[in-house]
């Protein structure tokens, strides 16, 4: 519920339990209301995200992949290479991943970051616009350097951590979408001729083909192997550099950077809301300082 315009409005800490909306109300140096921010209790539940649906490319691609499977299988059997080419096999598809799953994971770190900055832009434009000139004072000098050196910078260090996730996302999505095409592209391509080798295989020449192809085939599965193993060492180095930001995250929250020490002290005194102490802590821009 909203304050009356006959009553003065009461400013809102940031750091101060609360239940349910405040408002802040900003006003000019004459004590004129301008305007009323709507401020959100620390425990507010977060904006919800995009809700993403998966279009079904990796359930199709497994759908198809299978029959394929399947007659490779059967030719390399009777090409005398089954185990050896069976291992490969199972390694080779075992890895294939949802494409989507990173997508949507790339989209919701991206967001968060859109509304990290989105809430910094906030901060700093409500102080700069419409406290620093208009009002002064202890508590007016003590809002300055939080929002200068304490709320900037931390926004800062999420944005990137954030920036950070949504490009290692990204990437894993890139590189598991082509690893997923490469395995079907090569058992597409394969499956025909396998298949029409090993009903030839009762031939002597045409069983020589068909182990000649076989360890074609064999040989393209082992490097689909080792570009899986390719992809998940630059993914563990992706992850690595957002471990590294988070650590600092930690400096900047933790004393000392260690959970169990306790959060630093990242809020405003509450005496700067003290009806009884605010001509201590606020007082108007002289006329010539605006």
């Amino acid at each position: 519920m909203s304050t009356p315009p006959s009553e003065p409005g009461k400013l809102f800490v940031p750091g101060q339990p609360t239940s349910g909306p405040k408002e802040l109300y900003i006003t000019d140096s004459s004590g004129n209301v301008r305007r009323t921010v709507p401020v959100a209790p620390a425990d507010a539940a977060p904006a919800s995200v995009a809700t993403r649906t998966d279009p079904g490319f990796f359930k199709n691609l497994v759908k198809g992949l299978n029959p394929l499977r399947q007659q490779t299988r059967s030719a390399m059997a009777m090409s005398g290479l089954g185990i050896a080419a069976l291992a490969l096999d199972v390694a080779a598809t075992l890895n294939l991943g949802n494409p989507f799953l990173y997508y949507d994971r790339r989209e919701h770190w991206k967001e968060m970051g859109g509304r990290l900055e989105s809430g910094r832009s906030d901060i700093w434009f409500s102080y700069f616009q419409d406290v620093g000139p208009n009002w002064q004072g202890h508590a007016a000098d003590l809002l300055g350097r939080r929002v200068r050196f304490n709320t900037t910078v931390l926004y800062e260090k999420l944005h990137g951590v954030t920036g950070e996730m949504s490009g290692a996302m990204h990437s894993q999505f890139k590189e598991v979408l082509e690893y997923d095409l490469s395995v079907f592209g090569l058992y597409t391509a394969s499956a025909p001729i396998l298949r029409t080798l090993a009903a030839m295989s009762a031939h002597p020449a045409g069983r020589v083909a068909l182990i000649s192809q076989a360890g074609v085939f064999v040989s393209a599965l082992g490097n689909l192997v080792k570009q899986f193993a390719d992809i998940s060492m630059a993914s563990e180095g992706d992850l690595n550099k957002v471990e590294q930001k988070l650590n600092d995250l930690r400096a900047a929250f933790f004393e000392q950077g260690d959970p169990a020490r306790g959060r630093r002290d990242l809020t405003l005194t509450p005496d700067v809301a003290d009806r009884a102490h605010v001509l201590d802590y606020w007082q108007p821009a002289s006329k010539e300082s605006q």
